[in-house]
């Protein structure tokens, strides 16, 4: 009986001297430091600021903070791209992407509904989140001068015969190597009408 009573008395000493070293360990550990520069969206552009449906939307622009007593380029921040289904809600982050060396960010969606686009500049250890962007409207219509639906899942009709992929934002000409095996979401009538709507010409 006195070796339990012992023992256990030397278990609890043991296991307050344990806490103690924990608790002053966390004690003396250096607080983290508050963020410190300054961040603002310089420029956002969202467009076209008309688009067919499955057309694309390019958000762009760029990023800054303050430092050494001026705005200088915000290089590899991260920028949150919120969007406003009809500008009415509340806005919802649906990416973030990062800022090249030179402050630039660049990023595209696919169009399917009207709404405002805005972004900032997200918080890090060492930035401060900016403030909101200024506000961008882009409208998303079901058909624009230029533009058709597809005649069937894998085929154009004949007066609009280049295919458009609203996955990669890419059109495909007939004669091009993936023309074929391509299925359109929507369809132009000429690489102009593509460009307009936001797509990219097939490099082959």
């Amino acid at each position: 009986m006195v070796l339990s009573l012992r023992r256990a008395r030397t278990l609890t000493s043991l296991a307050v001297a344990g806490a103690l070293t924990l608790a002053g360990a966390a004690a003396a550990a250096p607080a983290q430091a508050a963020p410190t520069d300054s961040t603002r969206v310089s420029s956002i552009t969202a467009g076209p600021s008309t688009v067919v449906k499955y057309g694309q939307i390019t958000v762009a622009g760029g990023v800054q903070k303050y430092t050494s007593g001026a705005w200088r380029a915000s290089a590899g921040a991260p920028v949150a791209v919120y969007f406003d289904p009809a500008g009415t809600a509340p806005n919802a982050l649906v990416r973030t992407v990062k800022s090249a060396t030179n402050g630039t960010y660049s990023t595209r969606f696919t169009a399917t509904r009207s709404g405002v686009w805005t972004v900032r500049s997200a918080a890090t250890t060492t930035l401060k989140a900016s403030a909101v962007s200024a506000r961008r409207t882009v409208t998303v219509v079901t058909s624009r001068a230029g533009t058709a639906r597809p005649a069937s899942p894998w085929t154009c009709p004949s007066w609009a015969p280049i295919k458009g992929n609203a996955s990669s934002g890419i059109f495909h000409r007939p004669g091009q190597r993936y023309y074929a095996v391509t299925k359109p979401e929507v369809c132009f009538v000429s690489s102009a009408a593509a460009v307009a709507n936001g797509y990219r010409a097939a490099k082959v």
